[in-house]
């Protein structure tokens, strides 16, 4: 499998995740991408969007992975986090649109030619 994107890079565009923890997550990430482009990403693996969509969605998944707090009490203290596939999804998509893959690589229609 392709990673997208490289420490360097991620550093360079202004991440803040330790090495380690954007390695796995780059992997997770670039799985995703492929995913979602249905491998049309991996044609395209040198353009700067699809490095910086690899670097936006390992930021969203190192909050997912943590888990989103949904509450909180303080007597008898409680937490309860919501971390369901559907926020997943829904994160990873956000942080794909937010740096604008192109529609083409997105599309899941049938290409008439």
């Amino acid at each position: 499998m392709m990673i997208f994107a490289d420490y360097e890079f991620y550093k360079s565009v202004g991440g803040g995740l330790s090495e380690e923890d954007f390695s796995r997550l780059a992997a997770r990430s670039s799985a995703y991408i492929d995913k979602v482009t249905l491998g049309r990403a991996s044609e395209h693996a040198d353009d700067e969007r699809v490095k910086r969509c690899c670097c936006e969605l390992c930021d969203s998944l190192s909050v997912i992975s943590g888990g989103v707090k949904q509450s909180e009490s303080v007597g008898s203290w409680s937490v309860t986090y919501a971390n369901s596939e559907n926020t997943s999804e829904l994160s990873y998509a956000r942080a794909a649109c937010r740096v604008w893959l192109p529609a083409d690589w997105l599309y899941r229609g049938v290409d008439r030619e």
